[in-house]
């Protein structure tokens, strides 16, 4: 399963399609807000599955704020994190997927790439199609996942 991850793409579907398309043999989209309905075109596009949540400049609020995939036996918690305020720490975060016994947690909002392990828990964000914080420019993520395992690389 190759499942690429994208973030506060603000409507840059151009920057996002570029990005996307760097993955070879790509099975699915993880999309985690800002905005919604790109999400949707994307699938559109790309021709493949987008799994798609609400975020903070989601003012219509017409897709969900937090979704849970069963992705070859791993589960991937999907959501933006302002609803956990994840630009000031990743605690309620954690707990949130502690509580949803959850292999991996999917987040944006920050703007900014990460990826680290808490209590057993990958935690992957892929930064931002849109406005990028950090050293790094536009970008997105991928996840494998394949015998059991999980591996993640920014793109």
């Amino acid at each position: 399963m190759r499942a690429g991850v994208i973030s506060d793409t603000h409507g840059r579907l151009e920057t996002a399609v570029k990005i996307l398309n760097k993955i070879k043999s790509l099975d699915l989209v993880l999309h985690a807000g800002d905005f919604y309905r790109d999400g949707r075109l994307l699938a559109e596009i790309l021709n493949v599955p987008v799994h798609a949540v609400a975020g903070n400049c989601d003012w219509e609020r017409n897709g969900p704020e937090e979704e849970v995939l069963v992705l070859e036996g791993k589960k991937v918690f999907l959501t933006h994190g302002h609803l956990y305020q994840v630009h000031f720490s990743l605690q309620k975060l954690l707990y949130r997927a502690l509580e949803l016994q959850v292999d991996v947690v999917v987040f944006g909002h920050t703007h900014d790439r990460y990826c680290q392990v808490h209590e057993g828990i990958l935690f992957f964000n892929p930064g931002s199609v849109y406005a990028p914080r950090g050293k790094h420019g536009p970008g997105g993520g991928l996840l494998i996942i394949e015998g059991g395992e999980v591996s993640s690389s920014f793109l």
